[in-house]
């Protein structure tokens, strides 16, 4: 089977996700800033030298949450995925599954609205790809990271997004940033797609609304009751354990301190 056919877990989404439009997201406030602020990140000379750009940026405090919870998330989003912006979030599933290809290899299909009745976000589905910190853009890290991208049909990289969190009192410090290239030559193939069905059609990115700022606001309200659902499940397949710790290896380059690698069965 296709792995980026989408099939729905046990009925828990409308098909087709597009037509799902008329469903309200839940209120949120938005969270307040770390203390101490973190710094702005700078794109290092690597990313400038191919000429890529930073979008927008934002930092967090996320009270009650913890290292350990956001890397186990991003190896477990199916289990969270819709909790995280509900009524946002349209479709997930994975293309390549952490516990079988390991964390850096792993990929997942989305896509999501940015409003009630507004269309959905990445047409049939937007492919994001776990990237290799060779790929991290800034020349300062928080003590995690994970940074993910999109690729066009060309194979050229268009855009990623950069999660940095690390443990404070009473929570975790949390930036996430969006970076794109300048220098493709074609949009990615959900974009295409959208186009090709509408050419009039200007599709509003999340970045561009209040997306991130509703989805760092719902980590403290329901990862720490998930996360300490499934911690003590024993099934490694099921229960994907992942460390996202980063270490510096010279200047502005960095390396994972585990290597979150598939699971073995015994």
């Amino acid at each position: 089977m296709d792995k980026t056919v989408y099939v729905a877990n046990a009925g828990q989404t409308y098909i087709p996700f597009q037509d799902n439009i008329k469903v309200k997201t839940l209120p949120y406030k938005k969270l307040d800033p770390p203390q101490p602020a973190i710094p702005a990140p700078e794109l290092n000379p690597m990313a400038q030298e191919k000429k890529w750009k930073l979008g927008n940026w934002s930092e967090h405090f996320l009270p009650g949450v913890n290292s350990d919870m956001m890397d186990w998330f991003w190896a477990n989003m199916e289990k969270g995925y819709f909790l995280w912006a509900p009524g946002s979030h349209k479709r997930f599933n994975w293309v390549r599954e952490p516990w079988k290809y390991g964390f850096l290899h792993s990929a997942h299909m989305i896509s999501e609205s940015v409003g009630e009745n507004n269309p959905v976000f990445g047409g049939n589905g937007i492919q994001i790809n776990r990237l290799p910190l060779s790929y991290f853009p800034f020349k300062k890290a928080l003590s995690h990271v994970i940074v993910e991208g999109v690729f066009n049909d060309l194979g050229e990289f268009v855009d990623m997004t950069v999660h940095m969190w690390d443990d404070c009192e009473g929570g975790c410090r949390h930036l996430t940033a969006a970076v794109a290239s300048t220098t493709t030559h074609e949009p990615p193939h959900f974009v295409k797609e959208m186009l090709a069905e509408d050419p009039d059609h200007m599709p509003v990115a999340p970045s561009e609304t209040d997306h991130e700022e509703y989805e760092a606001a719902r980590w403290p309200a329901f990862l720490p009751k998930l996360y300490d659902l499934w911690k003590d499940h024993p099934d490694p397949t099921q229960n994907v354990e992942c460390h996202l710790e980063v270490k510096e290896t010279g200047d502005y380059t960095w390396e994972y301190t585990h290597e979150n690698g598939p699971v073995t069965l015994a």
